[in-house]
Formats: structure tokens, C-alpha cells, sequence
């Protein structure tokens, strides 16, 4: 058995060991006249028969389970009748501990040789507990009635059944929280079954002693017939607890073999051991497999081993330690639930490998065998999920990608090579993604990933986070590897669609993609991206982009119109700003709009040298006029796909530098969901463009869904209204509430407030009253050619100066 926690054995040794110095002191304290007149003899003969009667007691003992333990019970009740009785007070406890220390020491010799092994700590805790009982219980009959030397009344025998009582009690009691503590359990729960199994018994016990008692008292030759009603008495009580027992074990049999029926090899093994305890009462069990997988825990000592087999077929072990030698019930028993115990493991096996082996199936099914990413069909089934767990609005992208020239690496190093570089590739896509990404290799030399966490401020903000993401793809597919003792490099080309969750599923998100691919590959680009309006044209889109290139080159092709911005003061005819416009001059298709071609150009990488070429003009202008006295700050539009280039700010500050213009004169006009991006990289630029000295502009200023928080986060100089709200402000009260609270919050951060479209005079006068700072449109100048614009300037400096004449300022 296991030790008693060191805590609770000294506290019962430390009880015991009180009682018996309190009982050697009332001892001394007895009358020397007791011992004279020939009184000393029968007082040790008294000692020396209550010391057989407390031997006998406990060595007739009855052994039962108690929780997952076993204890003992004997006739310690009746015992305690006779020594109450014949005994002086004092001397009972000194007799209890002497009779239960030798009469269970010879007990813990018989179980040695049955082998169940006590230790010394368990037998020094057995000797104390029972002479604790003893000392309380002769307590309590002092307490109720003193009998010994006195006549034996009713209020005796009372007394003596309450000593009695008590002595089974507390015996009871401090034999549950050893096997709770040493087994495991609440002592409550053993001590209720430990007292439920001697009720009878204590009955029994307790009229025993009191039939001795009076047998003494009346005829002592009576004694000679109670050996045999005691042997029948203590049959009685083994039946009755044989049959009490028969019933618990067939019954925790019928709940240990239930608990075997698991469908996983571990559950099994572990239902097993922890039935087995239950079953057998034993301080150790374990299951070892065929394979050495062991599951439970075994005590020192040599195991009781139990083979598990299934017919011929070895499962494997069942390992008891503290069990001791098996009667031949027990024998069955075990036999009965290794049988059990080897066909749930058994099942269990093949269950695990049928799982295995499905499992195994079903991941062949969705998952490319070279790369161990899904596949196609996986793509196809789990995007779709993945887009129907997205809000209809939130913008997802799908990034194909495509190895260049990938068959010139089978065809130089053999297929073999080209596997391992498909693998190499594969992992670095891995790399690459985030949590929330779903990953597949559809075939070939082709990956494709899925992104739905993207950043839900807009269309703009979400492309431009996917083409950072496909960027960085790219660039980490390309860096060079080791294969086969050679050094390569293998660049993608990627493609990138952004689209509503709710308004794709993946079929058309991958042939969007596929374009977008497809497009990057003959533009001679890393990465494209997939724009409607180029769907169904895609060839001669990407001609225009060739095209455009060669415009670049060219430079008499593309060309700035300019649209000032008037200021709505009264009586003033000043020129607040211009903002500059891109012109191409096709030489086939004639005068494109920047609606007919930009969005081409947005989808490819001549975005960034476009808006340089745009952004060197205008500064070029600007310094120009500001040489001739013509002093006027002029605006360029900045997409979401400029701002992701990090040289952006170096880039200005060389032209501002390289054309003496004051960063002042420069204002960059951004959307507000750009500008309310949570994208670092974009911070990052627009807080150097700021240092610069640059101004910003908010364009189409109350479009987004947050427009105003954008006038709070960043430093801007300018809102410019956009010309929706404008064209409806005259018969739309809702339109003239924006744009009034727009001018307002303006001018109370003390911001210039530039309303755009403005078509006709009511429109300018309605501005004019709510405060407005300036108007752009056609009421007052179309885009203008750079030369017919500084016409304009010229003109309207002198009107300016005739005005101040007349009021006298110069």
C-alpha cells in the first residue's frame, strides 16, 4: 500500500501517544491498597486477559474494499465492552495499543506472505488510529456510567454501547482518510461505505461483549459455549459482507468493461488501468501495447503481468502491482476483464488505422502530393467557405503566381531539380502569408493565396494592400537558392484581383487573376492587377501600356492641362491655386481623357514613372510663374499606388530642389481613404512628404465613410468639396447640409475649403454665403494649357492691381 501522508500519521500517532501518557499517569495514580491482600494477581491476570481479548478481536478479522482501498474489520466493539468492564479506566488504552501492535503485526507478517505488503509507517498508523478509538471510547463510558468495580446497571450497559459506538466511529473514521489519502477518494464517501458494511456487525459486536460481561459476572464456565456461536457469528458476518462485496464487483465489473468501449487506443488503455484499480483494489496499474507504448503508472515491486490477446493476435500487457495472491474468483475476474480489456484495444487499434488511413485519404484528396499545400479542388471548395463567413462588402484578393522560364530548369537539371525548386518555392510562399491565408499550389509552376483580412477602408486601400503583399511575394520567390550545387533565381510573375466578398465567388476570382497574370508576363512586369475595364480588351490594353511607355520616352505626347481654383471672397478675382491634369496626345486614338487610360496605368508599374513625369511638369510650371512674379501654388493628384513607393518623398524633394520651388507652392491631393490607410508604409511616406513642407489636400472630400475623423488624424491644409454634393446642393437640402458642415468644420480647424464643379452662378453664390474659401469649374476657367494659363495669372494680377488702385492701397 502506499504510505499515509506524513501529516496525518503524526497526528494520529501524536493523538495516541497522548492517551497512552495520560493513561501511565492514572495508572500510577492507582491505590496501593489495590495491589495488597493478594489483590495484585488478579488485577494482572485481569491485564493479561484483556490483552488476549484485544488480540483475538483483531486478529479475527474480516478484509473488504473500502473505496479504491481495502481495511479490515473486526470485533474491536466487543473488545472494548469486556476491558471497560474488567479493567481500570487507566490502564484500557495501555492494554489496547500492546494488544493491536502485536496482533497486527503478526496480521502484517500473513499479508507478506500472501503478498500484500504493509509498510512500517502503515502499521504504526494502524496501532494508533485503534488506540485513539479505544482511549475515546473508554472516555465515553466513564463519562456516561464508570462500570468497572461496580455493579453493571441499565445506565451501564448504556455506557457501554456508547463507548462501543464511539469506537466504531472514530475507528471508522481515521481508517476512510488513510485509504482516501493513500488511494485517493473523500474520506466521507469511504467512511459511509465502511459503516453501512458493519452495521450488523457492530450490533453484533457490541451484544457479544455485553453476553461475556454477564457471562463473567454470573457462571464464567458459560464462556465455553461461545466459540462455537462466535464462529458462527463471524461466518455470518463474512457471508454477509462476501455477498455485500460480490454485488459491488460484478457491478463496478459491468461499469470498467462499459468504459472500455472507446473508439482511440489511448482512452482505451486509460478506461483500462483506471478500471483495474477500481476492480482489484491494487496500488499500481499499467497497460504496455504490443509496440512499448505504456500508459498508467506501476509501484516498486514486482508486477502481477496479465497477457491481453485476441485469439492469436498479442495486444499486450495488464501490469498490477500491490495486488498480492489472487483467490480463484479474483483469478476469473481478471481473466474475465483482460478479455475485455484486450478486445477494446484490439478494436481500438483497428479503429485508429481505419482513421488513419481515411485521414490519410482525405488529405491525398485536397492536398498537392510535392509541395503538401492544398490543391485546386481544396482552393476552389474552402475559398468558397472562406468568402461566405466574409461581410458582402469586405474586399478579399486572390494573388496568382507564376514562375518565369520554369522549364528551363527541368530541362538543364532535370526534373528532379525542378521539384525541389517548386518546393522551395512552395515554402517561401508559406512564409510569405498570414494566418487567416489560404495557400494552394494549382498545378505546374503555378501558387495561388488568398487574402480576405485585408484593410476594409476601400477599393483603393485594399488594392494597394494586395499589390504590397504580392510585391513582397515576389520578391522573396526570387531571392536566390541552392539547387543541386547551383545557384538560380527564379522571379514570379503575379497577378492580383481585389473584388466584394458577396460579389465573386473563387471560379471568377481565379480567372480574373489569371488575366491580371497573364498581363504582368507579356508587360514584362512582377505583378499586374486584374481592372474590369481592361477585361474584355486585355490585349489592347496591353498594347496602350506599350505604348504609354513609349509615350514616356517621347515626351511630346503627354502633356498638363491646368484648372485654377478662384477664391469667393467678395470682389475678389484671385487665383487660390491650380491643379494640374494629365493630357495624351495619341498619335492613333487622338486626345485621351485620364478616365480613358489611367486606370491601365494604374494596374501596371509605369504608375510610378507617370506620376513622376506629371509631378516634374508641374513643378517645372510652377517655378516658371513663380520666376515671372506669378506666384501660385499648383495641386497633383497622388494615388493609393504612388504612396506605396517608399523613394516617393526623395523623389519630390529632388524636384522641388532641382527646379527652385518652395515646398509650400506644392500641394498633393489624396483621397480621404488613403489618407485614413492603416498601412504603415503609406504613414510612413506622407509624414516625410509633410517634413518636406508639402501641403495636402483632401480630393472628393465626403465620399468615404469617415470623412471627417481624416480632417482630425493628419495635417492637412485643404478640403476640396467633391462636385457631386456641389452639382446638388441647390435642390438637395441633404447635399447643402454636407456641404455647409464641410465649410464649417473647415474654416473652424482653419482649413481652405475648395468646392469642385462648380457649373453655373447660383451654385457660386450659394458657396459665397456659407463662406466657402475658393471654387474650381467651368463657370469660371476649363483646364488650360500651360501658356493660355499664364495668360490668366497675367490678367488677373493686373486686374488685381487696378482694384487696389481704386481703393487707394497702392
Amino acid at each position: 500500500m502506499r504510505p499515509v501522508p506524513a501529516r496525518l500519521t503524526a497526528a494520529v500517532v501524536s493523538a495516541a501517544a497522548v492517551s497512552v501518557a495520560v493513561a501511565v499517569a492514572l495508572a500510577a495514580g492507582i491505590p496501593t491498597a489495590a495491589y495488597t491482600a493478594g489483590a495484585s494477581p488478579g488485577v494482572l491476570a485481569a491485564v493479561a486477559a484483556g490483552f488476549g481479548v484485544v488480540v483475538l478481536a483483531q486478529l479475527a478479522r474480516l478484509r473488504v474494499r473500502a473505496g479504491a482501498g481495502h481495511a479490515t474489520l473486526a470485533w474491536g466493539e466487543a473488545a472494548m465492552v469486556v476491558l471497560c468492564v474488567n479493567l481500570p479506566a487507566a490502564t484500557i488504552p495501555l492494554v489496547v495499543a500492546a494488544g493491536v501492535g502485536v496482533s497486527h503485526s503478526v496480521l502484517r507478517l500473513v499479508d507478506a506472505r500472501a503478498g500484500r505488503l504493509r509498510s512500517h509507517r502503515d502499521l504504526l498508523y494502524s496501532v494508533s488510529a485503534l488506540t485513539v478509538a479505544g482511549s475515546l471510547a473508554t472516555a465515553t463510558t466513564v463519562l456516561v456510567q464508570p462500570v468497572h468495580g461496580a455493579p453493571l446497571t441499565e445506565r451501564g450497559v448504556v455506557a457501554l454501547c456508547a463507548g462501543a459506538l464511539v469506537y466504531c466511529v472514530v475507528a471508522i473514521g481515521l481508517v476512510a482518510a488513510h485509504v482516501a489519502t493513500s488511494r485517493g477518494g473523500r474520506p466521507a464517501t469511504v467512511a459511509v461505505e465502511l459503516l453501512r458494511g458493519k452495521l450488523l456487525m457492530v450490533i453484533g459486536n457490541i451484544a457479544v461483549g455485553l453476553v461475556v460481561v454477564w457471562a463473567c459476572l454470573t457462571d464464567a464456565l458459560l464462556l465455553l459455549v461461545l466459540p462455537p456461536v462466535l464462529w458462527l457469528l463471524q461466518q455470518v458476518y463474512a457471508s454477509r459482507l462476501g455477498d455485500r462485496e460480490d454485488r459491488r464487483t460484478w457491478h463496478e465489473f459491468a461499469e470498467a468493461t462499459r468504459d472500455l468501449n472507446r473508439l482511440d487506443v489511448r482512452g482505451t488503455a486509460e478506461a483500462g488501468v483506471e478500471g483495474a484499480r477500481r476492480l482489484f483494489g491494487v496500488t499500481g496499474a499499467r497497460v504496455v501495447l504490443a509496440d512499448g507504448t505504456a500508459f498508467g503508472a506501476a509501484d516498486p515491486g514486482t508486477p502481477l503481468t496479465h497477457t491481453l490477446a485476441v485469439g492469436p493476435v498479442a495486444v499486450g500487457e495488464l501490469q498490477l502491482t500491490g495486488l498480492g495472491r489472487l483467490r480463484a474468483r479474483n483469478q476469473r475476474m481478471l481473466d474475465a476483464f483482460g478479455d475485455a480489456l484486450a478486445a477494446a484495444l484490439h478494436d481500438a487499434v483497428t479503429q485508429d488505422e481505419l482513421r488513419t488511413m481515411s485521414e490519410r485519404t482525405t488529405y491525398d484528396a485536397i492536398h498537392d502530393p510535392l509541395t503538401g499545400l492544398f490543391n485546386r479542388a481544396a482552393l476552389l471548395s474552402r475559398g468558397n467557405v472562406m468568402l461566405r463567413r466574409r461581410g458582402p462588402d469586405d474586399p478579399v484578393a486572390l494573388l496568382l503566381l507564376d514562375v518565369n522560364d520554369f522549364k528551363e530548369v527541368n530541362n538543364a537539371l532535370g526534373h528532379a531539380a525542378g521539384d525541389e525548386v517548386l518546393r522551395v518555392i512552395a515554402g517561401r510562399v508559406a512564409e510569405a502569408g498570414n494566418t487567416g491565408d489560404l495557400l494552394a499550389r494549382l498545378g505546374g509552376d503555378e501558387f495561388a493565396l488568398l487574402i480576405t483580412d485585408l484593410d476594409t477602408g476601400g477599393a483603393d486601400l485594399a488594392l494597394a494592400a494586395a499589390v504590397e503583399r504580392a510585391r513582397k511575394l515576389g520578391a522573396q520567390v526570387g531571392v536566390p537558392m541552392c539547387v543541386d550545387g547551383v545557384l538560380l533565381s527564379k522571379e514570379p510573375s503575379i497577378g492580383v484581383v481585389v473584388a466584394a466578398a458577396g460579389e465573386v465567388d473563387l471560379t471568377e476570382l481565379l480567372r480574373r487573376a489569371d488575366i491580371a497574370m497573364y498581363q504582368a508576363k507579356h508587360a514584362i512586369q512582377p505583378v499586374a492587377w486584374y481592372d474590369a475595364a481592361r477585361d474584355d480588351a486585355s490585349t489592347d490594353r496591353l498594347a496602350l501600356l506599350a505604348e504609354l511607355r513609349e509615350a514616356l520616352q517621347a515626351e511630346e505626347q503627354l502633356t498638363v492641362e491646368l484648372q485654377p481654383a478662384v477664391s469667393l471672397a467678395p470682389g475678389a478675382q484671385q487665383i487660390t491655386g491650380v491643379e494640374a491634369l494629365v493630357r495624351w496626345k495619341h498619335p492613333r486614338r487622338g486626345l485621351l481623357a485620364p478616365g480613358q487610360f489611367l486606370p491601365v496605368v494604374e494596374a501596371s508599374e509605369l504608375m510610378g514613372p507617370l506620376t513622376k513625369w506629371v509631378l516634374d511638369r508641374a513643378i517645372g510650371l510652377a517655378s516658371g510663374w513663380r520666376r515671372a512674379g506669378l506666384a501660385v501654388p499648383v495641386s497633383v493628384n497622388i494615388s493609393a499606388r504612388s504612396l506605396l513607393e517608399r523613394q516617393l518623398p526623395e523623389a519630390i524633394g529632388d524636384l522641388l530642389a532641382r527646379h527652385r520651388l518652395p515646398a509650400e507652392l506644392l500641394v498633393l491631393e489624396i483621397t480621404e481613404t488613403v489618407m485614413l490607410s492603416k498601412s504603415p508604409v503609406i504613414d510612413d511616406v506622407l509624414a516625410r512628404i509633410r517634413r518636406l513642407g508639402v501641403q495636402l489636400a483632401v480630393d472628393d472630400f465626403g465620399t468615404g465613410f469617415s470623412s471627417f475623423t481624416v480632417l482630425t488624424r493628419l495635417p492637412v491644409q485643404e478640403v476640396k468639396i467633391d462636385r457631386e454634393f456641389v452639382a446638388q446642393m441647390i435642390d438637395s437640402p441633404k447635399a447643402e447640409a454636407i456641404v455647409r458642415a464641410t465649410v464649417e468644420l473647415g474654416l473652424r480647424l482653419k482649413l481652405r475649403v475648395v468646392a469642385e464643379g462648380v457649373e453655373n452662378p447660383d451654385q457660386r453664390a450659394a458657396l459665397a454665403a456659407l463662406g466657402c474659401t475658393a471654387a474650381q469649374g467651368f463657370l469660371f476657367h476649363p483646364p488650360l494649357a500651360a501658356d493660355r494659363l499664364a495668360a490668366v495669372l497675367r490678367e488677373r494680377r493686373q486686374v488685381q492691381r487696378r482694384h487696389l488702385r481704386a481703393e487707394g492701397a497702392g
